[in-house]
């Protein structure tokens, strides 16, 4: 009765989500019991996206510390401790929790999510956030994955590499090499496209944007920019398709458009863009 009570003051309810592994089922009875009482139950799972991601909700000892909540989790993920990183959730975004000594009543808020990745780099390696960036949907930024990536790997060497990681774990998209482009991640913005014979530097975030054809720039005294048609005799727009410029002329610019568009260049009297 002691270490029922013990348990139910000390613990707290984290909602947990956990990337598509081989493991078994979590159940709401599942509970782990050890000499100094019970560590982890529990409590409900959200199967409703099961074929993406799992939702679990769990009451845990807020005394245990993060190493020893990963080895409750390594029979649900189906890799070792090292296989995989834990990160927080706020309202400003998710940070990983690297303090593995560290007890779980010093977290502030109640989300976690469990990414697939190795969480210990080695030297002259660095850790990349990549978002998929598809400019025509709704939601066109979204999260695809984490990727540890030595310093000064070439750009096209992380294309291929980012393709294989994206199959192992699932990720239901077909990437290919020359029909895809890094750019880094500004915020929510797409920042500078970074072409194939660069070298991966200091970025923390980067997109990963699928083309519709082969990579059209080369170097970056080319500018690629985005173009949205407004067909005013419909009051509507066409769906957003990019040129690359090679300089700043307004008669480049036109040429450019009217290749695009099928509009004769000399139709174009005046030209509008934000940067």
């Amino acid at each position: 009765m002691y270490k029922y009570v013990d348990f139910h003051v000390n613990s707290i309810l984290l909602k947990i989500t956990l990337p598509l592994a081989p493991g078994p089922e979590a159940t709401p009875t599942t509970t782990n019991v050890t000499k100094r009482g019970t560590i982890i139950k529990f409590v409900s799972i959200n199967e409703e996206n099961k074929e993406k991601e799992r939702k679990i909700q769990v009451q845990v000892d807020k005394r245990i510390t993060l190493a020893q909540l990963k080895e409750e989790l390594v029979p649900l993920i189906g890799v070792p401790p090292t296989g995989f990183i834990v990160f927080e959730i706020s309202g400003k975004g998710d940070y990983e929790m690297e303090e593995l000594d560290e007890t779980l009543k010093y977290i502030h808020g109640s989300e976690l999510i469990v990414r697939l990745g190795r969480a210990v780099l080695q030297e002259g390696e660095k850790r990349i956030k990549l978002y998929l960036l598809q400019v025509n949907n709704t939601e066109f930024s979204n999260f695809m994955m984490e990727s540890i990536v030595t310093k000064d790997t070439p750009v096209r060497e992380f294309k291929k590499q980012i393709i294989e990681e994206a199959k192992v774990q699932g990720i239901d998209y077909i990437l290919e090499l020359d029909k895809m482009r890094l750019r880094d991640k500004n915020g929510v913005y797409p920042g500078t496209v970074i072409v194939d014979h660069e070298l991966i530097d200091a970025s923390r975030e980067m997109y990963v944007e699928p083309l519709k054809g082969p990579e059209k720039k080369r170097h970056y005294g080319q500018t690629q920019v985005y173009v949205i048609r407004w067909r005013p005799s419909q009051c509507s727009v066409d769906p957003i398709e990019e040129i690359i410029l090679d300089n700043n002329d307004p008669n480049h610019v036109s040429r450019k458009l009217s290749e695009l568009s099928g509009v004769f260049s000399a139709r174009f009297m005046y030209i509008y863009y934000t940067k």
